[in-house]
Order: C-alpha cells, then sequence, then structure tokens
C-alpha cells in the first residue's frame, strides 16, 4: 500500500456521501479537504512518534483502530484530532478552510470524519508489519524502517513519506 492508495481508499468509497450527507458539504470540497489535510495529519504524527512515548501511543492508537469498519466515528474522531494536533488543532483547521474554500465547522467535521478511517488504514498496515510502527510506514514507502529505535524510526519514515506527498 502506498500513499495513493490509502487516499483513495478515504475518497473512493461511501464515505464521502457519508460526509456530504450528514453536513451537507459538496462532495468536492471533502476531497480538497482530505487531500490537503493528509500532510498535515503526517506531520503531526511525525512530530508526535519522535519521541518513544509518541511513537508508542501512535502504534498503540493503530492497534486499536486496525480492526475497525470505514465510517463515521465523529466522536473518536475529535478525540484523535485533539492527541493529533493538539493546541495547534484551531489553526490547522483554519488554514485547510482558507487553502480549501470551506468554512472551519466543515473542516472540523471532515477531519473529525476521515481520522478514525485513516488510523485504521494505517492500523492494517500495522498489524501486518509488525508491531514497529517504522515498519508500518516503511511499506508505505515500500521499504522497511533501517533504524533500530521506533521513535527515529517513524519520524524519518514520516518525513520521507511526507515528503513524496508533497512533491506530487
Amino acid at each position: 500500500m502506498d500513499l495513493t492508495n490509502i487516499i483513495k481508499m478515504l475518497t473512493g468509497n461511501n464515505l464521502i456521501g457519508e460526509i456530504s450527507k450528514k453536513f451537507n458539504i459538496d462532495s468536492s470540497k471533502i476531497i480538497a479537504v482530505i487531500k490537503a489535510a493528509i500532510p498535515k495529519f503526517l506531520s503531526a504524527m511525525q512530530k508526535n512518534a519522535s519521541t518513544a512515548a509518541g511513537a508508542s501511543a501512535l502504534s498503540q492508537a493503530l492497534s486499536n483502530h486496525a480492526g475497525q469498519a470505514l465510517g463515521l466515528n465523529i466522536e473518536d474522531g475529535m478525540k484523535i484530532l485533539g492527541k493529533v494536533f493538539g493546541g495547534n488543532l484551531p489553526s490547522v483547521v483554519s488554514g485547510l478552510s482558507s487553502q480549501t474554500s470551506t468554512t472551519n465547522d466543515q473542516v472540523s467535521n471532515i477531519l473529525a470524519s476521515i481520522a478514525p478511517n485513516l488510523l485504521s488504514i494505517l492500523g492494517k498496515n500495522h498489524g501486518s508489519a509488525g508491531n514497529n510502527i517504522g515498519n508500518v510506514l516503511g511499506s508505505l514507502l515500500g521499504g522497511g524502517s533501517s533504524s533500530s529505535s521506533s521513535a527515529s524510526g517513524a519520524g524519518k519514515l514520516l518525513g520521507g513519506l511526507l515528503g513524496k506527498l508533497i512533491k506530487k
């Protein structure tokens, strides 16, 4: 699985329709927000995974979400957003709103809708790659973690993944 597949999984199923129906948001705006938000999610995860505690927490979150079916779980999504973005969430929402010509409320609802789904997608790879978060992210890049430290391996791999996304 690569980053393109992750975006397709988030945008190429009935999740977009569910979000559109629940929040009355045009599907093209939802897709635009998702595409713009993925680098921000990955960047925040990279920062969180730069410590052993952060890497462990991310690994646990991926394991917890690995078996979940894609769909709306706004309450869980809001919790995930708080953990991933922390106090930076308002500025992330505002930036995405400006970037995608959507309201802050629309962006918040979309992010909360996709957060558990993103963790579910990444978690499925996490489970198949073993318990090292670096292996999950390495599999997205087409290789494994070359670092023996989960924290530094996860951070390096997320950085490489983010770099590939931004170049596309």
